[in-house]
């Protein structure tokens, strides 16, 4: 049995990814509680993570897991779920890139004007140390 649940969130719920985004520092903009998958362990949120639809492309965003649940395999299992299914490419804009790349993501340079939009938007809104990258994860070709 998994040690935790994954699904759409509720509206109390929603109101808690709120919370975690504003003090992950996480963008914020436009959020949508059915772009949202949450993890639960014993019906408490432990993470979350969102698949934004933008005109030209999927942006997985917002990803965050809460602080003392780190490193257990949720925000994989997060990421798992939210790119099962997809049509279109999938973009992210990122600092920790090592993450990504087991998943099939790679570094790009050039991308749709949505995700130049999100690194505006980091650089200048949610300042790290690190540096934001780019990051692909081509659609699946029918064989």
């Amino acid at each position: 049995m998994e040690p935790f649940t994954l699904r759409i969130p509720t509206e109390k719920e929603f109101k808690q990814i709120y919370f975690f985004i504003t003090e992950f520092e996480l963008d914020n903009r436009d959020l949508k509680k059915e772009q949202f998958i949450v993890a639960l362990r014993d019906n408490e949120l432990v993470g979350f993570g969102r698949l934004r639809d933008h005109t030209d492309c999927l942006e997985l965003c917002s990803l965050g897991v809460v602080t003392s649940y780190r490193r257990q395999g949720i925000g994989k299992a997060i990421v798992t779920k939210l790119i099962e299914n997809f049509s279109k490419n999938i973009y992210l804009v990122c600092i920790i890139p090592d993450f990504f790349i087991p998943f099939g993501f790679h570094q790009v340079e050039t991308f749709p004007v949505s995700i130049q939009n999100k690194i505006e938007y980091c650089t200048s809104e949610l300042i790290v140390p690190e540096p934001y990258v780019a990051m692909l994860l081509p659609a699946k070709r029918e064989s």
